[in-house]
């Protein structure tokens, strides 16, 4: 992958348009293989990705099946809803308890998880502890109005 460019891509199959992105960035080009993969989408409440409101489970399911065809297999998905709302529910009502089942994929909830405090340029930040068993993190945010900042993009995505 070159370092700098933007790839964009358009068309209605997210899972087919995906697999073709990342044939053409090939993100595994020096990652091990044994590396712990964690693909973290936006499923902030229990709503199909129709809504507009969550990652859609065909981006995901295409990024497990590239990473899969490369001989990755240490792949998990990582994430906690909003406060409010409970992962389990949005696992279950987005999809992703299928996707965990057919392509035997964990999925972790870090509602449920332990953090750590982190100081990062004279900031303190709570890191879920769950992240830092993770060598290689794929954020799948969703583009999105937000009351507090506007716009929501991959940044948001990470905070929770």
């Amino acid at each position: 992958m070159q370092k700098g460019n933007i790839y964009v891509i358009y068309g209605d199959n997210p899972k087919s348009m995906i697999l073709e992105l990342l044939g053409k960035i090939r993100p595994e080009e020096g990652l091990p293989q044994q590396a712990k993969i964690g693909i973290k989408p936006n499923l902030v409440v229990a709503k199909p990705s129709a809504s507009g409101a969550t990652t859609s489970p065909e981006l995901v399911e295409g990024i497990i099946e590239y990473f899969q065809s490369k001989g990755y297999m240490n792949i998990c998905i990582l994430e906690g809803s909003w406060v409010g709302d409970k992962t389990f529910r949005a696992f279950k009502i987005c999809g992703y308890e299928k996707i965990s089942g057919r392509y035997n994929i964990p999925l972790i909830d870090l509602q449920k998880d332990s953090y750590m405090k982190c100081l990062v340029e004279g900031t303190e930040l709570n890191i879920c502890s769950k992240m830092k068993e993770i060598d290689y993190l794929i954020n799948v945010p969703v583009l999105k109005g937000h009351c507090q900042t506007n716009i929501t993009c991959a940044l948001k995505n990470m905070k929770g």
